[in-house]
């Protein structure tokens, strides 16, 4: 458990803390003077004792909950774990803490009781527990009252009464697409200082669209994920390249369709090429929303968006929705437009039959011989953790972390398109692309298809 938290919560290893005791219900801790623990005085931080009462105390809460792995510690589906956060403190110093500090947090029986009825029934615990710390002679430090909140995890995804999601099932929403974000800005912000766009306008990098859409969130995420998987920058870099080049060897391009359009801003990008051609921005209604509030303020901000294609979006539930047949019944969509569909980021997340079901409904909307189907995807080998780069499974773990687990990816590339109803055009790696031969970058696979000219006669007006 000391190495699970240091890795989730850094600063935990940097001060040292660490769980030196626990049974049922029960936990003790050390936070050591040191250093980095120090303040002026050469005593204790007040701020690290209050941290250091957060995780004994739901360390101690959390040995009560038997089985059940913790969201953002251990690997594991998203709902079958425990959410667990504090609530809110209250931390009362009472004497100067001059030596190694022992917190302490116990809970009595009846408490112990109430909290497991609480959680394995289903219900919301929201327990206040005491941790107090002791100097190496015994003398009582600081006493802390914590108030933690717990809930099964897929109780706070769960979707509301009225139909709207959650506010957890909200953010997990928004994390992938800002981290992809964040990737984008690293690599761009390594090329230079500015970027110029199609239509000959400079912009500064750090006011740039992918920079923008990260946020903050989004470019430390990244950065985090980075340090698992060195070459994650270059495997992301490597889609945007292999995509946008695609797009602009269809000069006839007429409609863009991007399935799980997220935070990419592809159609800002690459405007000039885009001119006249109209855009299609497909993902769940929460994103969609995120998604054009991002472009709103970058907008008033950075003015990016000048001679931008006409954009629409649509919402859905790739699970629930046909979505070729949302496609075909709006108003601005062309059947026989030269068309792009740029499916990102998204078909490691689904089943076989979920991607099948999904790309073949929307590609039969497509009669254009000129349309094509570009979609990145892995090697079965990393879905299985058998690719031999332990840098590769440990970057999956840690998605699988943050509630985007890895299930899929295609044994056979050509036999998965002929089932959506295409036939595969070109294939290429991440490491092709960028002409590097890292074994890594080989796990990360760029698809190009085209309708088959027998299945556009075939198919039913």
């Amino acid at each position: 458990m000391n190495r699970l938290l240091h890795r989730a919560v850094p600063v935990l290893e940097w001060t040292g803390w660490k769980i030196t005791k626990v049974e049922r219900g029960y936990c003790e801790s050390v936070l050591p003077l040191s250093v980095p623990t120090t303040n002026q005085h050469g005593t204790h931080q007040a701020a690290l004792i209050s941290l250091s009462a957060d995780y004994t105390g739901g360390m101690a809460l959390t040995t009560l909950l038997t089985g059940v792995p913790l969201t953002g510690i251990h690997r594991g589906h998203p709902n079958r774990s425990a959410s667990l956060w504090l609530a809110s403190m209250d931390v009362k110093y009472e004497n100067p803490s001059t030596s190694h500090l022992r917190g302490v947090c116990r809970i009595d029986a009846k408490t112990a009781e109430r909290i497991k009825s609480r959680y394995f029934g289903g219900r919301i615990v929201l327990v206040t527990l005491t941790v107090e710390f002791f100097s190496e002679d015994n003398e009582r430090v600081a006493v802390a009252e914590m108030k933690y909140f717990a809930q099964a995890t897929s109780q706070l995804l769960r979707d509301r009464e009225d139909g709207q999601r959650s506010s957890l099932s909200k953010l997990n929403l928004k994390k992938s697409a800002r981290i992809i974000a964040g990737l984008r800005a690293q690599r761009s912000r390594q090329e230079g200082q500015w970027i110029c766009r199609e239509d000959g306008i400079k912009i500064r990098i750090d006011g740039g669209h992918d920079m923008f859409a990260a946020g903050t969130h989004g470019l430390l995420q990244a950065e985090r994920l980075q340090k698992v998987l060195p070459q994650l920058q270059s495997m992301v870099a490597a889609r945007t390249i292999n995509a946008d080049d695609v797009l602009r060897s269809m000069p006839e391009v007429e409609q863009l369709v991007m399935l799980g359009a997220g935070l990419d801003m592809r159609p800002l990008r690459l405007s000039n090429h885009l001119k006249g051609a109209t855009v299609f921005e497909i993902d769940l209604p929460e994103m969609l929303t995120e998604r054009q509030h991002v472009i709103q303020r970058m907008d008033k901000q950075i003015g990016g968006t000048h001679q931008t294609p006409e954009r629409y979006q649509i919402a859905a539930d790739f699970l629930r929705c046909d979505v070729g047949s949302k496609l075909r019944d709006h108003f601005a969509f062309s059947q026989t437009a030269a068309t792009l569909v740029i499916y990102e980021g998204c078909s490691m997340y689904f089943e076989h039959e979920q991607n099948v079901r999904l790309l073949s409904s929307v590609m039969r909307s497509l009669k254009n011989p000129a349309s094509r189907l570009w979609l990145d995807c892995v090697t079965p080998a990393v879905i299985h953790a058998n690719t031999g780069d332990p840098n590769i499974h440990a970057f999956v773990d840690q998605m699988e972390m943050i509630g985007e687990k890895f299930i899929y990816g295609p044994t056979d590339i050509a036999g998965f398109l002929v089932e959506c109803g295409v036939k595969l055009d070109k294939f290429v790696t991440a490491g092709n692309v960028l002409d590097d031969d890292d074994p890594t970058l080989a796990e990360y696979r760029f698809v190009t298809a085209c309708r088959d000219s027998v299945d556009l006669e075939s198919d039913p007006a």
